[in-house]
């Protein structure tokens, strides 16, 4: 089953899929409780702009954080971006 999220919108690869299962559970628009981390990569708004995104990173469409996360990635590697759930999701 497809998530409700993903209606007409390209999937995730496999790699990114797990890593926004484990920071958000799949969800555009979560913030976590200090509001710190925002949108479905939980982005911080340092990493956010650092990698051209504009606004809120919970407001942006799923196909903005996917192209934003995908920038940071090929800047730091996942496990740099996002070291605590590629370890735990073992993705490298």
């Amino acid at each position: 089953m497809i998530d409700p999220y993903f209606n007409n919108v390209e999937l995730l690869a496999d790699d990114y899929r797990k890593i926004a299962v484990c920071e958000s559970s799949l969800n555009p628009r979560a913030v976590n409780p200090s509001g710190k981390y925002r949108g479905m990569f939980q982005f911080d708004m340092r990493s956010w702009t650092w990698v051209g995104g504009s606004g809120d990173p919970s407001t942006a469409s799923i196909a903005e954080q996917y192209k934003r996360a995908r920038i940071l990635v090929s800047r730091q590697g996942f496990d740099r971006a996002f070291p605590q759930c590629a370890k735990k999701m073992g993705v490298k």
